[in-house]
């Protein structure tokens, strides 16, 4: 089953940035992660996110949406 982060703030559904992909910055020097806009939220390749359904990383994409 795949999990997805859903914002407060943004309705993902029909968006017109579904699709897109943002390279994000890990923890550990040289980690980087792909975060994804879907339909029903936002996907992280980080094992946080595999766990929890949320990270920083999913967090600081939708911060910058939000402005």
């Amino acid at each position: 089953m795949k999990r997805y982060y859903k914002s407060k703030e943004i309705n993902t559904k029909n968006h017109f940035l579904v699709n897109t992909i943002w390279p994000v910055a890990g923890s550990k020097k040289g980690d980087e992660y792909k975060i994804t806009m879907h339909d029903k939220g936002f996907t992280c390749e980080c094992k946080g996110f595999m766990y929890n359904s949320k990270c920083r990383h999913t967090r600081q994409v939708v911060s910058m949406l939000e402005g």
